[in-house]
């Protein structure tokens, strides 16, 4: 990539990301793109508090971004023959038959026939509180299943519906099948081989020096997110290094050919959103603008990873404040990143 050019995107990316970071006090963003084999960083904010540490190096809660992990973990397993997108979720849990119609593909792409938002279910949670329910989940783990017990097989696979414990449940069994708890599938499966020495669930004390405080509405700082039942959907800590690492294996820029390779599985459409968005294994597919996408976010944190269809580039931001519906987002900053790398 040329000075000239690689300036012109520098004043771009700090033009696009500027909006975001100005109305928020205490906001640290770590942007990165890759491009021809290129790495490209940016840090916004204060970052005199973590020392020497660079943007790349500071440490995020993903968030949902866990998601595309887990089916990250599928893919591999399908890939390698172990498992099939097509298998009845009943051969790995014994609440349910063995012939039950979700599949691992139905969990992975948001077509179980799990409710998005159960609005019911959401009222009667406000008073109930003798049981324990991850963040943005509705159900327990013995509601979810149970609700999966009597699903209508005509509810399965016809429509999206965006569900934590769904894609929760799927990293239950995928760790099960493997015979550990979630985290070490994760490590063992990407995170060892990729070189992700920074991306888990549990942080040492030198990481937890490298966390940046989250925060959300008018600058409030907000408590880290535990999931106990549903890791999977979004339990995971990173950096931006790990993060642009893990996206360069997906866009087949990783000296692990072989993962690389079996990655692309989950690229494929599973699912259909609507008419112009189809669901890969996880990822968001947008046909019409040809980039594939996710998001995430916790109690103080928000994060949106990005590619173009040809695997030519892509983009990381990773924020350390929650969104509101109505205000300025990383998703904005992530669709705009994609825009501008479009262009020649």
């Amino acid at each position: 990539m040329s000075v000239n050019r690689t300036t012109n995107i520098e004043q771009a990316v700090e033009r696009i990301v500027q909006p975001y970071v100005s109305k928020r006090k205490h906001a640290v963003l770590s942007v990165g793109i890759l491009r021809g084999g290129e790495r490209l960083v940016f840090g916004f904010g204060d970052l005199r508090p973590f020392g020497a540490v660079s943007c790349d190096h500071l440490i995020y809660e993903i968030g949902s971004i866990t998601k595309v992990f887990t089916t990250s973990l599928l893919a591999l397993l399908i890939a390698e023959g172990a498992l099939r997108p097509d298998d009845s979720i009943g051969k790995f849990e014994p609440l349910l038959p063995g012939n039950h119609p979700v599949t691992l593909a139905h969990l992975a792409t948001h077509t179980s026939g799990l409710p998005g938002y159960p609005v019911f279910k959401a009222w009667r949670n406000r008073f109930d509180k003798s049981q324990h329910r991850d963040p943005y989940c509705h159900f327990t783990l013995q509601e979810a299943l149970s609700y999966l017990q009597n699903v209508p097989p005509g509810k399965v696979g016809r429509k999206f519906r965006y569900s934590n414990e769904g894609t929760g449940i799927l990293g239950r069994i995928l760790a099960g099948w493997l015979g550990t708890d979630y985290e070490t599938a994760i490590a063992r499966r990407l995170c060892v081989p990729l070189h992700l020495p920074d991306t888990g669930i549990t942080l040492t004390l030198e990481q937890q020096a490298r966390m940046v405080p989250g925060y959300a509405g008018k600058d409030v700082q907000r408590p880290e997110t535990l999931l106990r039942d549903y890791a999977g959907a979004g339990a995971l800590r990173s950096t931006l290094n790990d993060q642009l690492t893990f996206l360069s294996a997906h866009l087949g820029d990783h000296p692990n050919d072989e993962l690389c390779h079996d990655l692309l599985v989950s690229q494929q459409a599973y699912g259909r959103h609507s008419k112009t968005i189809s669901v890969g294994l996880g990822w968001i597919i947008d046909e019409r603008g040809k980039f594939v996408w996710h998001n995430g976010s916790t109690h103080g944190y928000s994060g949106f990873m990005g590619f173009h269809q040809d695997r030519s580039f892509g983009i990381v931001v990773l924020s350390n404040y929650r969104s509101g519906l109505l205000s300025d987002s990383v998703d904005r900053i992530g669709l705009d990143l994609l825009d501008l790398l479009k262009k020649p």
